[in-house]
């Protein structure tokens, strides 16, 4: 008799533990539903708010907030060809601009980056052939030393510029947001050591004779469009080489005077 009550424990005993893997499901499901609605949650976010202090932060570091995440979410390796938009400015470019800005287009279309493509475009004017790259690509945040991915862009310039006899004058531009460097006291400095360092690369690096180089630094007052937000500043931070028309050709307006202790063009000096 003792042994059937032990048999009859033991067999309750195991269907008592064979209903126990629901205690441990129904916890697992109600943790995903909490992980769920967080992450709803969070999705809901105050996008004005961030915004705000987004801007708060970059003004008081001169930098862009989330660029280090938005090169996370782009993903990893992006290399590939170089993706250039063109367009034509409606004060009427004449064919031979339009066929020139055409030609430069298809030559930077074949170079390859790595990592997220650069903000590049060709614009034929009436002034002539304009090539807009963002600054962000070209340079780190408040300096004016180029990035080495800026070198393959600016030696196929090189070699275009190389077999024109037109004028080329480099125009930099930046955002409103105030410098923070001992180096520049303003963006007019800032932006006018970079046109001066594209520029020079163009004529010691890319052998463009100097005689047809002009430099001018337009700092926050030239912009595209508004510095509402971070993605137009980023547009307003740009470097644009302009090659110009024979009938706008010759000594350019308003060029740089040349710095006492110019930049170096790939950082410090070791």
């Amino acid at each position: 008799m003792a042994h059937g009550r032990r048999a009859r424990a033991h067999a309750e005993g195991g269907h008592e533990n064979s209903e126990r893997w629901l205690i441990t499901y129904a916890d697992l499901i109600t943790l995903l539903m909490v992980f769920f609605v967080v992450l709803y949650s969070m999705s809901k976010a105050d996008t004005e708010k961030f915004q705000r202090i987004s801007l708060s932060l970059e003004k008081a570091f001169n930098v862009d907030v989330l660029t280090a995440t938005d090169a996370v979410s782009a993903g990893g390796d992006q290399s590939g060809a170089l993706v250039v938009s063109m367009s034509q400015e409606s004060t009427g470019a004449s064919d031979a601009v339009v066929a020139e800005a055409s030609r430069i287009r298809a030559q930077l279309e074949t170079i390859t980056t790595e990592g997220p493509a650069p903000d590049v475009a060709v614009i034929a004017t009436k002034e002539g052939v304009v090539v807009r790259i963002s600054g962000s690509f070209l340079f780190d945040s408040g300096r004016a030393e180029l990035k080495p991915a800026a070198i393959p862009i600016l030696d196929q310039l090189s070699k275009d510029l190389r077999g024109m006899s037109n004028d080329v004058r480099v125009d930099g531009h930046t955002d409103n947001i105030p410098v923070d460097s001992p180096r520049y006291a303003t963006n007019w400095e800032l932006s006018t050591a970079r046109a001066v360092t594209v520029a020079r690369f163009l004529a010691e690096i890319g052998q463009v004779p100097a005689s047809r180089l002009g430099a001018t630094g337009y700092g926050e007052f030239h912009p595209l469009g508004p510095n509402d937000t971070r993605e137009q500043r980023a547009l307003n931070r740009r470097v644009e080489i302009r090659i110009l028309s024979g009938s706008t050709a010759g000594a350019p307006s308003g060029v740089a005077p040349s710095l006492e202790s110019p930049p170096s063009l790939f950082g410090e000096p070791s």
